[in-house]
């Protein structure tokens, strides 16, 4: 459970409440090992660090800031100002796990 701040004090949300409420798409079902596989081959492609998509966790803030909610309104938001990022960071990540997925 996440723990969320109030006016009226903490409470305690669960992952897929916090889904719903960012209205997030529901959690892929992927075959087994599958996510590891993917957190291996993105680790070596490094296809998700701060120069290809941009450092999260200021990019959290100032979305924040702007007024942005949902996730819909994250993706608009972060596709205007980095329209390229997930493309380059898709391409670094496949041509990883072809490798990865060769004998």
């Amino acid at each position: 459970m996440k723990k969320m701040e109030t006016n009226k004090g903490i409470i305690e949300i669960t992952f897929e409440e916090e889904r719903e409420i960012l209205e997030l798409p529901p959690k892929p079902e992927l075959p087994k090992y599958s996510s590891q596989l993917i957190n291996l081959a993105n680790l070596f492609a490094q296809g998700t660090r701060p120069k290809v998509v941009g450092q999260m966790s200021e990019l959290i803030k100032e979305f924040r800031k702007s007024g942005g909610r949902t996730f819909e309104d994250w993706k608009k938001w972060y596709l205007q100002k980095y329209p390229n990022a997930i493309d380059e960071a898709t391409e670094k990540f496949g041509t990883c796990l072809i490798i990865l997925k060769k004998p």
